[in-house]
């Protein structure tokens, strides 16, 4: 399947990688290994978001090779590179205001995911719905290319395959994504000092926006679906830099009861992001594209532009009805053995 990727690198001078919006480890991890590998062969590789790159993630790009869109003296001709690598995008929609731009151009499209609400947007795709993330993916291609893994791609691979996978404890963590992550440790990635980085490294001002979040806290169907919401005076009171929702999501998650977990995000008067996740049962990445998003089974998100008490009012009613007619209950554990 990397036969036509593998052409495209190894004739081509000049190239371009994005990400989603609200780009998190695996995002950031794959396009970071795959920009310092394709320079590692001599190719003239950026990296272009449509947003900043998270502060909390600042510290894998030291040289600040990920460039932000709108930024002053980031002027992009898109004709001018061979080809745009677009990975973990699932959807045109997922990459904002570059999408329009990418759409336009004449540039040949290359997209590395690994969602199953993929429909396979670009001129080349490479989905692997089994994947454990978009960086096993990139991984899979170096492997396949019979070139080395250096340190600095190694460790944004293992961000990228360690943060899709929640530290190895997600059900996609295959034994394929533990024997790739097993080669990049043995490559030189210490993984004690990513996880402190970005699980050790909190504000007190954090704890302020959880506190304030768990206040708004509500449960239907007797405990199984809960959800919480961040307003935008949550946030800015609490006085939190970068907002970081999987740590809440795990929290409620782990209560027995629960099935499903939302959280609402208030970006706007008019928009609003919410996550989606589950633990047994319920497919969210449904949930999800019935408003316009995608993901995982287990977990999805979407942006919607409306209302956060409006966007609220809807996805609740349309998560009861999911699972009403999944007729969800909370399914013991699966046996170890």
């Amino acid at each position: 399947m990397w036969e036509r990727i593998v052409d495209i690198i190894n004739g081509g001078k000049k190239f371009i990688i994005t990400t989603h919006l609200f780009s998190e480890g695996d995002a950031i991890g794959s396009e970071l290994a795959l920009k310092r590998f394709l320079c590692g062969l001599n190719k003239d590789t950026i990296i272009v978001n449509n947003e900043a790159l998270p502060s909390v993630y600042r510290c894998f790009d030291p040289d600040k090779d990920v460039k932000f869109l709108k930024s002053k003296g980031v002027n992009i001709n898109l004709d001018d590179f061979d080809a745009i690598f677009i990975v973990d995008v699932a959807d045109w929609s997922q990459l904002g205001d570059f999408a329009d731009t990418i759409k336009a151009s004449q540039i040949t499209k290359i997209c590395i995911d690994h969602h199953p609400t993929n429909s396979g947007f670009a001129d080349i795709n490479v989905i692997v719905k089994d994947a454990s993330s978009a960086g096993e993916l990139i991984y899979d291609m170096i492997i396949y290319m019979n070139e080395e893994i250096t340190p600095e791609v190694a460790t944004p691979l293992y961000l990228s395959i360690a943060t899709d996978t929640g530290w190895f404890k997600f059900s996609n963590t295959s034994a394929k994504a533990l024997k790739a992550c097993s080669a990049l440790i043995r490559a030189g990635v210490r993984s004690e000092l990513i996880y402190e980085k970005l699980y050790q490294n909190r504000h007190l001002s954090y704890l302020k926006l959880l506190n304030l979040t768990l206040g708004t806290l509500r449960s239907e169907c007797n405990g199984q679906l809960v959800w919480a919401k961040m307003t935008r005076e949550m946030i800015k009171s609490s006085g939190v830099e970068f907002v970081d929702t999987d740590v809440i999501i795990d929290l409620i998650r782990a209560v027995n009861e629960v099935e499903v977990v939302v959280i609402f995000r208030e970006l706007g008067e008019r928009k609003t992001k919410v996550s989606f996740r589950s633990k047994h049962t319920v497919d969210v990445s449904k949930l999800a594209s019935d408003f316009g998003g995608g993901g995982h089974v287990r977990a999805a998100g979407a942006s919607l532009d409306e209302p956060i008490d409006t966007v609220i009012g809807n996805v609740v009613t349309a998560a009861k009805e999911l699972m009403e007619e999944t007729s969800t209950c909370i399914s013991p554990v699966s046996s170890l053995t």
